[in-house]
């Protein structure tokens, strides 16, 4: 008996590799590698093709949500240092005007 179930005829094994980037310590170089295997299908070639072009057309929407997420949390990091230091400053403003 033969499982006719997609995931026993494809295989994709993915890399993601981050290291610092070479000129630039604030910038991180990502490597991304997608091996595709395709089994037992008599247009494996062709679908290993359109597979990759696939992958390959995705790839840059995960790098582009990883760079919303980061700008995202600089924003809030930077509304929340605002609102920390307007809390700092008004007690401090109000012991001023009482001496």
């Amino acid at each position: 008996m033969r499982p006719n179930h997609i995931y026993y005829l494809v295989s994709v094994d993915e890399r993601l590799v981050y290291k610092p980037h070479p000129q630039d310590s604030e910038r991180t170089v990502l490597t991304q590698e997608a091996i595709i295997t395709v089994k037992g299908v008599s247009l494996s070639s062709y679908l290993e093709g359109v597979m990759a072009s696939t992958i390959s057309s995705n790839a840059s929407k995960g790098r582009e949500a990883m760079e919303w997420v980061i700008r995202r949390l600089n924003s809030e990091i930077e509304e929340f240092t605002a609102t920390a230091r307007n809390t700092i400053r008004t007690p401090m403003a109000a012991a001023v005007t009482e001496k």
